[in-house]
């Protein structure tokens, strides 16, 4: 899986498919429902000591090019606008636990066994495919336009320099990263029908991903968390 680093190979890795995915959606309902300021920082250490036990170190300096605008942008408005540099901490840590968790699930699920996985439990071919796609949509970018970088770099393309200068550079690498996503779009359409992934029909995997039972718990145990971290929630 290319996702512009390193894959993780730790349990994320080798589980069920839709554990990680359970996991994420926990984060993200745990990082809105959790108190302040503890909370939020307390899941944003474990987040990124996930990342680190899964083995995914690329998935930090994503998430930091990813988070700092909007720490940057809390940090103005709560901190210096409105005195409160406590709630810009609370709500960067949540957004940065969020983030930082789905990028590990997303360098940790292999696209194949996610497919494999929603066929096996009776959802049809187009949406599970159309599921794991969109999952890969930014990676497959990334690399498309590292790529492209790459190429016009060879022929000459000066991309560094005055701000001028890179904002002429755009234009040759924004036209071939679009045009190929147009095509790649058109080559994935004519081969799905080519499949007959249009038609509902049920598919049978031919190695669907082993679910042992303690996942099976351990999910149901994630969900119960977060439905019982919203009831509490609800209450208090």
């Amino acid at each position: 899986m290319n996702v512009g680093y390193v894959a993780g190979r730790g349990p994320l890795h080798r589980s069920h498919p839709f554990t990680p995915l359970t996991l994420a959606a926990t984060f993200a309902i745990l990082a809105f429902v959790l108190p302040a300021p503890g909370g939020a920082a307390a899941l944003c250490a474990l987040a990124l000591a996930l990342a680190l036990f899964e083995g995914v170190g690329g998935v930090l300096k994503s998430a930091l090019l990813t988070v700092l605008p909007f720490w940057i942008f809390l940090f103005v408005i709560h901190a210096v606008i409105r005195g409160s540099p406590v709630t810009a901490l609370d709500v960067a840590s949540r957004i940065t636990a969020i983030v930082i968790v789905f990028l590990t699930v997303l360098a940790s699920v292999q696209p194949a066994r996610l497919v494999d996985a929603m066929v096996d439990r009776g959802l049809p071919f187009s949406v599970a495919y159309l599921f794991a796609a969109t999952l890969q949509a930014v990676p497959r970018l990334r690399q498309r336009a590292k790529d492209i970088l790459d190429a016009q770099r060879c022929r000459g393309l000066a991309v560094r320099g005055s701000p001028w200068r890179r904002a002429r550079a755009l234009v040759p690498l924004a036209m071939p990263l679009i045009l190929g996503a147009l095509a790649e779009v058109d080559e994935r359409s004519l081969a799905l029908e080519a499949r007959g992934a249009a038609y509902v029909v049920r598919r049978t995997p031919l190695h669907p991903p082993a679910d042992a039972g303690r996942e099976k718990m351990l999910r149901w145990g994630m969900l119960l968390l977060a439905v019982g971290s919203i009831v509490v929630k609800i209450a208090v």
